[in-house]
Formats: structure tokens, C-alpha cells, sequence
């Protein structure tokens, strides 16, 4: 399945723009899907950026240089859709738990962005981005004909899940179509064509902060008309 499935063309139509950066085409996806569900104002705004510049592990001038780096392709990507930047969402995994080490690294990368970009927004998905999805349980379930979330895995805090690809895989999709990380932003879809997105069954702190970031970003758009 085609990442592109999440949301509509890659292509700007309207201006200011909205860059969005990530892991994996999948994950920029999963994002653009979301965020034009939550603000229509994005649609036709969203531009992806394909180059990765890791920084959750990063400190101090390292952290500092990298940000610069993403700074420079950012306003390259801007400089080439001959538009201005409304925001930018930059996506990484946090590859662990949710605890006190997602608070510490969001908030350093967050401050790196803020002191380049002050449009900018770090997303940083707890454990990952199917931890967000596993949200969405009724909706996972009807994806595919076979598939099941265990009720273990339903009204949790999802941030708590330790590897949920595996448990995707592993638990889910164990009869039908087994699930592969392309799948992510069909479902992203469906979760949005069913409605669900914006009542998920659980928690998980970093979906909620990206939630928040996207509706500061749309009142935006909506006061300056654009």
C-alpha cells in the first residue's frame, strides 16, 4: 500500500506552506493525514521533506548544528514552493516508554528548533507511531478482515506499549493480511474516514501533544485568513 494514500497530494496548492519532516515516507504520511483532519486549513499546505536529520540523541553544538542543517532545508523547500512557512512538524520515534526521558528530550530538541525556526514543532512519538494508532482499536479492527486487538491492548495508555510494530504484527494481524509498516498510513486514513481521530480509546501523551500543536498552527490560519 502506498504511503501516499494518507491525505491528499504532496503538492502545495496554497500558501503559506506547512513542511513536514520524519523518520520514513510512512511516517510523514501517517502526519499529513492527521493533521489535515484535524485543521482542513492544512490541506493543499503540506509539503514533505525527505531528508533525515536525526536529532533525538543529540546535544549540545552537535544538537545545535543539526537543527541549523534542518533549518537550511527547510527555507531551501520554502525557497523552491515559492512560499512562506505557516509551520513545520518534525517527526522521530522515541524508540522507548513513555517517562521522564520523553519530557527531557522533547524539550531540548524543542527549544533547538525554537531558537531556528520559530514555527517549528517536534513530534516526538512515544514508543512510536503504531503506539498512536493503537489508539484507534475499533478502527484497526475493521482495517482488515482477520485482524483483532487483543483486550490488553484497548483503553491503555499506549505509551506504555514496549515495541508496538511487533505487537501489530505479532497480536493484531495474526490471521489475515499480516501487517507491514506501509500499512500505517492507510490506516491513519481509515481511523480519519470513520471519524475516530479525534476520540481515542486510551491515552498517550505525545499524541495529545501533537494534537495541541496542530490546533495552535490552525487558529492561525483561521485569524490570518490566509
Amino acid at each position: 500500500m502506498s504511503p501516499r494514500r494518507g491525505g491528499t497530494s504532496t503538492r502545495a496548492t496554497k500558501k503559506p506552506i506547512i513542511v513536514v519532516a520524519g523518520e520514513s515516507a510512512n511516517d510523514r504520511a501517517v502526519l499529513r493525514c492527521f493533521l489535515e483532519a484535524f485543521c482542513p486549513k492544512m490541506q493543499g499546505r503540506i509539503v514533505f521533506l525527505n531528508d533525515k536529520v536525526p536529532l533525538r540523541d543529540a546535544s549540545g553544538a552537535t544538537l545545535n548544528d543539526r537543527v541549523r542543517r534542518f533549518a537550511l532545508l527547510v527555507r531551501a523547500k520554502a525557497e523552491r514552493e515559492r512560499a512562506p512557512i505557516a509551520a513545520v512538524f518534525l517527526h522521530e520515534d522515541l524508540d522507548d516508554v513513555d517517562s521522564k526521558r520523553y519530557e527531557t528530550v522533547r524539550e531540548r530538541v524543542q527549544r533547538a528548533l525554537a531558537r531556528e525556526l520559530e514555527n517549528a514543532h517536534y513530534v516526538l512519538a512515544v514508543w512510536e507511531m503504531e503506539a498512536w494508532l493503537l489508539l484507534f482499536p475499533e478502527a484497526v479492527t475493521s482495517f482488515v478482515n482477520g485482524w483483532q486487538v487483543p483486550t490488553k491492548r484497548r483503553g491503555r495508555d499506549t505509551g506504555k506499549f514496549q515495541d508496538p510494530k511487533r505487537i501489530f504484527k505479532d497480536e493484531i494481524s495474526k490471521a489475515g493480511t499480516r501487517y507491514r509498516e506501509s500499512d500505517a498510513p492507510d490506516i491513519a486514513n481509515h481511523i480519519v474516514a470513520l471519524g475516530k481521530h479525534a476520540a481515542p480509546i486510551g491515552s498517550n501523551r505525545s499524541y495529545e501533544a501533537f494534537r495541541t500543536d496542530a490546533a495552535g498552527r490552525c487558529q492561525e490560519l483561521i485569524d490570518t485568513k490566509t
